[in-house]
């Protein structure tokens, strides 16, 4: 019993423990900086400066509450996001922007420090020990309304100067071509799809083969405990089968066949006669048969 209850609890927790995981600000990324703002985004008090984008990669919401936005690595506490406020949750795949002008007191994610835009600005996000940083960027000097950060949202290895910035949006966004017409320009002759078609019918030919092989087991093995339990043999009892060799199968087919077709008899002194039914028809009828001899006329 106690066996049991210490399985139940292990197996919570290992369902637990990736939720966990999956909440923790190590999903966070500096998605995307701009430093020398004149034309772009503005904030709720009508003011536009520099401002850091901060995205949620994981699919499950993450409190940024108690982490640390800092530009000097000496420095690792510069700026606390606040705890108790419920904005301080990022949704899954959601971004959040950040304010750098200095104004804190004006709300949540207004910071206490600046960001220059003439020269390279050093930013790291710091989980809530003070110690570890969660992501850090060295922001090159950019021009107006320039911005610096991921090709794609969440990726920390390719970062660059952006085409366009696009604050509380995804850095990429595919307006081409469909599915279709990708698929047809990588792939013109076929060849994938056709692959493809293969794989997917031979893996399904396997999932069957391997289904039924383990139904057959499973078959014999019932069928040996019920012949054990029907010979009152114990559990562990081996039972040996008859294996029929295919000479056998081969001459009971012949014998069922010779059987079905042939309705006669195999001794030489027995006649074996099968009554037939004739319907009557006057065609056969001997009545308007010829009697009489026929004769000429003069």
């Amino acid at each position: 019993m106690l066996n049991r209850k210490l399985g139940f609890v292990l197996l919570f927790m290992l369902f637990l423990v990736p939720s966990l995981k999956a909440q923790r600000a190590t999903d966070l990324v500096i998605n995307e900086v701009l430093t020398n703002n004149q034309t772009n985004y503005i904030d709720s008090h009508g003011e536009r400066g520099p401002w850091i984008e901060i995205y949620n990669k994981s699919a499950s919401p993450v409190n940024i509450a108690g982490c640390y936005l800092t530009t000097d690595k000496g420095n690792l506490k510069m700026y606390p996001f606040k705890k108790g406020d419920s904005r301080t949750i990022i949704p899954p795949h959601q971004r959040v922007i950040i304010f750098c002008n200095s104004k804190s007191h004006h709300s949540l994610y207004h910071t206490n420090f600046s960001l220059n835009p003439n020269a390279e600005n050093y930013i790291a996000l710091v989980s809530a020990n003070g110690i570890d940083i969660i992501d850090e960027v060295n922001v090159p000097t950019l021009g107006a309304d320039q911005a610096w950060g991921a090709s794609h949202d969440g990726i920390k290895n390719d970062r660059i100067i952006l085409e366009y910035p696009t604050p509380d949006a995804a850095n990429f966004n595919d307006l081409g071509s469909t599915n279709v017409e990708k698929f047809q320009l990588n792939d013109p002759f076929g060849v994938g799809m056709a692959l493809t078609a293969m794989m997917v019918v031979f893996c399904a030919l396997l999932c069957l083969f391997i289904s039924f092989k383990i139904i057959g087991k499973i078959a014999t093995t019932l069928t040996k405990a019920r012949s054990r339990k029907a010979a009152g043999l114990p559990k562990g009892t081996k039972i040996e089968e008859n294996e029929v060799s295919g000479e056998v199968y081969a001459a009971i087919a012949l014998a069922l066949q010779l059987h079905e077709d042939d309705a006669h008899d195999y001794e030489d002194t027995i006649l074996t006669m099968s009554r037939v039914e004739r319907r009557y028809s006057p065609w056969s009828s001997k009545l308007y048969g010829l009697r009489e001899t026929p004769s000429r006329k003069r």
